[in-house]
């Protein structure tokens, strides 16, 4: 597996993967992701998604009933401070 080469500072689009593994803990992605996830709480990076995320996070949850893997999702993208959406990258 590679490594994970993030900008010192800027914003980082990140698309719906990156979201699930983190969220779902799904290795070795998980692990990979951690400094992505560091670097936006130590406010060095921003995270940039797009309202498609949602859509792609939550079609699973929501057709296996699975409201507590539905709430995480929300969390995690809904009071995340550092994540914006986003409908283009500027």
């Amino acid at each position: 597996m590679g490594t994970l080469i993030l900008p010192p500072s800027g914003r980082v689009y990140v698309d719906s993967n990156a979201v699930i593994y983190a969220v779902e803990r799904i290795e070795p992605y998980r692990t990979l992701l951690e400094p992505l996830w560091q670097a936006a709480y130590d406010g060095k990076i921003a995270i940039m998604t797009s309202e498609l995320t949602w859509l792609e996070t939550l079609t699973k949850p929501i057709r296996d009933q699975n409201p507590q893997l539905e709430a995480l999702f929300h969390a995690s993208i809904a009071t995340g401070d550092d994540v914006s959406h986003s409908t283009a990258l500027q």
